[in-house]
């Protein structure tokens, strides 16, 4: 299962959703962060349609920070469609 991250090093809304997918990860390392620094990877965010950070892809739905818990532990579930 995998979580794509849009987000920048400088961006201050990103450091809450940092410190969750670090918490995520260490809870359940079977999960996959790939993150996307959008300022040396403007091309594939724009293709993404990205248009504002933070943003977490995952279960083929897209959230602007972090995602609802319930939605979180469908995911980790396998309830929702997983990418990846």
């Amino acid at each position: 299962m995998k979580i794509v991250y849009y987000k920048s090093a400088v961006c201050p809304r990103c450091i809450p959703t940092n410190r969750f997918l670090k918490r995520l990860k260490r809870e359940h390392p079977e999960v996959e962060i790939e993150e996307v620094e959008v300022l040396t990877h403007i091309g594939r965010a724009r293709k993404a349609g990205i248009m504002s950070i933070p943003v977490i892809e995952m279960g083929g739905r897209r959230y602007h920070g972090v995602p609802p818990r319930e939605d979180v532990l469908r995911f980790l579930s396998g309830e929702v469609e997983r990418d990846g």
